[in-house]
């Protein structure tokens, strides 16, 4: 039987992209004509002490000679978000719905119509193959405060309870996420039976908030919101921000497996485009944390300042730029067109994992 070891690279960019999980260094102790086949249709690439495979190439040679080793090593970078009851793994993507009640919402507040209507659009968003959906009531665009259109928490409480309420009846199984920054709101909804809180303002203004979620089980998405800063590096003080959060979160009793992380894309001050841009390009510094990571570039204001696209034509760059990062590691799509998604992450994967040697 043949036997595989996965080495420690001596390589320093080597060892950066295996602690990324984007392939690994190894030996293999018994070379026949398949296997030297098989790593020659993989592209591995042969080094003094054994030879180096994409991620897509480790999964294949699994499957090949079932390998415990190899196992471990893509259990280990296929990081768990724990929501709950519910166990979102990010190796193949995870699909994350957005369903906006809020009529003040950048996007598509106009589109916010009765309760009906709108759980027609989440049984299509499930059946397209979402694995999250999100309830946003309250609208974070550029300069929302400033406009008078943030909600009293009672008042975003009523906008979104009967969502939650029916969703979680008639669509049990899909995870329910809300989008909310408010104490208030968290605890109601919390108590109505959401799985996962997205808050832009990283869960540490407030302390009652990790008081209060420490004693849960939902899961927590949070995010580097850098609207007020005149940010000098993204990639130094994005680090050093989610190192802080991660740390803080820990000491409140919040183990790891339930927090997921958001660059905050579209939240640079001044919306200011090349900011975003870097962030996007700069995402896979995010995965030393081992924890899953969120795209969410869907329909934002970037597409419009670099291409002058209104809001209605942006789908296209945003599932481009969506690919991009998924391949670098951000695999939770926060997206708007859940089909689109679906397919990408399908088709990216399938293609990552497929060569063709016949014995």
């Amino acid at each position: 039987m043949t036997r595989v070891e996965v080495l420690l690279p001596n390589n320093p960019v080597l060892a950066k992209s295996q602690a990324k999980g984007e392939g690994a260094l190894i030996s293999v102790d018994q070379l026949s004509e398949s296997m030297e086949k098989f790593l020659l249709e993989v592209q591995a690439v042969s080094s003094d002490s054994g030879y180096w495979l994409s991620r897509g190439a480790i999964k294949a040679l699994n499957q090949k000679i079932d390998s415990p080793e190899l196992v471990n090593w893509l259990n280990q970078n296929n990081y768990l978000w724990q929501a709950n009851k519910h166990k979102l793994y990010d190796e193949n993507g995870i699909i994350y719905g957005v369903l906006n009640v809020s009529p003040e919402s950048f996007y598509n507040g106009e589109d916010v119509a009765d309760l009906e209507t709108m759980l027609l659009r989440v049984e299509q968003m499930i059946r397209q193959g979402a694995d999250v959906i999100e309830i946003g009531g309250q609208t974070t665009k550029p300069g929302y405060i400033e406009a008078g259109l943030e909600l009293q928490p009672k008042t975003e409480i009523e906008r979104v309870a009967p969502y939650i309420i029916e969703i979680k009846k008639r669509f049990p199984s899909v995870a329910l996420a809300i989008d909310t920054y408010k104490y208030e709101v968290m605890v109601e909804a919390v108590n109505l039976g959401i799985d996962i809180i997205n808050d832009v303002n990283g869960f540490t203004d407030d302390n009652r908030k990790l008081s209060f979620l420490a004693g849960k089980s939902v899961g927590l998405l949070t995010m580097w919101n850098p609207r007020a800063d005149n940010v000098k590096s993204v990639v130094s003080e994005m680090g050093e921000w989610f190192e802080e959060n991660l740390k803080i979160m820990r000491c409140a009793g919040i183990d790891e497996s339930r927090i997921a992380l958001d660059p905050g894309i579209g939240y640079a001050k001044n919306s200011d485009m090349n900011q975003d841009l870097a962030m996007m390009n700069s995402i896979d510094h995010l995965q030393r944390f081992k924890r899953p990571v969120m795209t969410a570039v869907s329909n934002k204001g970037w597409a419009k300042f670099l291409l002058n696209l209104p809001k209605n034509e942006r789908a296209d760059v945003s599932l481009v730029a969506a690919t991009e990062m998924f391949n670098r590691g951000a695999r939770i799509l926060r997206v708007h067109d859940v089909q689109s998604a679906k397919q990408m992450t399908t088709v990216v994967r399938k293609m990552a994992g497929s060569f063709w040697v016949k014995e």
